[in-house]
């Protein structure tokens, strides 16, 4: 004897795109201050003026980090590189990868557990 059951799911598409995006937008902010300070660990220092134009021009929830100098793009990619260890030890080209190397799984979980209380 066979039992057979027909199931129909109704899924309100807009209703649930709507729920995730409120909640990756609760996230973000903090998301993106969390790379943008951990990015600037391996960012040079001198002045402060690049590491400070980040704080500034970055789109915080926006998910648009930047940092804008005159000097920024030859500083992260390494051209006329001046990467004075005197002033952070920690300075480095593309400072944004440094950081993504070395802290992906702390920001992986970071969002999954604010993702989670949101």
């Amino acid at each position: 004897m066979t039992i057979t059951f027909n199931v129909k799911t109704m899924i309100d598409g807009a209703r649930v795109t709507e729920k995730i995006e409120r909640k990756i937008d609760s996230v973000q902010g903090a998301f993106d201050s969390m790379v943008l300070q951990d990015s600037n660990y391996f960012c040079p220092l001198k002045t402060g003026t690049l590491q400070k134009s980040a704080i500034t021009k970055s789109i915080i929830g926006g998910g648009l980090l930047i940092w804008d100098a005159p000097y920024a793009e030859q500083q992260y990619y390494g051209e006329n590189l001046d990467h004075s260890k005197q002033f952070n030890p920690s300075a480095c080209a593309k400072w944004f990868e440094a950081a993504k190397a070395r802290w992906l799984k702390k920001w992986t979980r970071f969002v999954n557990e604010q993702y989670k209380r949101s």
